[in-house]
């Protein structure tokens, strides 16, 4: 008997999204997270999204926006940790973020992003080590749960905006 494991990257928005007066819509295709955030008042928006990261190999997340009457103003990675015991101890401990983006363990500042958040062509944003030792693709302690800080800047005047970021899992290297 022969037998194989395909590499298997898996993103999701974690249970423990908050929405608040924002419309955060999340749909995942398991490699792929697509998070659409609409709005109708001209002030700048900023939220927490926590996601899922479930992988049995090597993996990088890019990300890619698209956006009508608004603009990204920022984006960062505040915070991750495992979900519970089937998580790989290193996949926790050598998460890499793109410089620039990581305002993991910065004393509850985030700092805004020093490379340029034009993402209308994709951008790995972070990559990482195997994740899950164990488990589905729906198990809740498999998972690292990473949080984003998005900042949206609706255009001056516009009655509704949205925008549109999608989040990529591949197997891959470090960048």
């Amino acid at each position: 008997m022969k037998a194989s494991v395909s590499e298997t990257v898996a993103l999701s928005v974690s249970p423990n999204l908050l929405q608040n007066n924002v419309q955060v819509d999340g749909h995942s295709d398991v490699k792929s997270l697509m998070l659409t955030l609409s709005g109708s008042a001209n002030d700048v928006v900023s939220f927490r999204v926590p996601i899922l990261i479930r992988s049995n190999t090597r993996y990088k997340v890019s990300a890619l926006v698209q956006s009508q009457a608004a603009t990204l103003g920022n984006l960062a990675v505040l915070d991750a940790y495992p979900t519970g015991r089937f998580v790989a101890q290193d996949g926790f401990a050598n998460l890499n973020v793109a410089q620039g983006l990581d305002s993991r363990n910065k004393n509850e500042m985030v700092h805004t992003a020093s490379i340029p958040l034009n993402l209308s062509s994709s951008l790995t944003i972070l990559s990482g080590p195997r994740v899950s030792l164990a488990g589905t693709l729906n198990s809740a302690d498999n998972a690292l749960e990473v949080i984003l800080f998005i900042v949206v800047k609706p255009d001056a005047g516009a009655d509704r905006w949205f925008l549109r970021l999608t989040l990529s899992g591949s197997a891959g290297d470090r960048f």
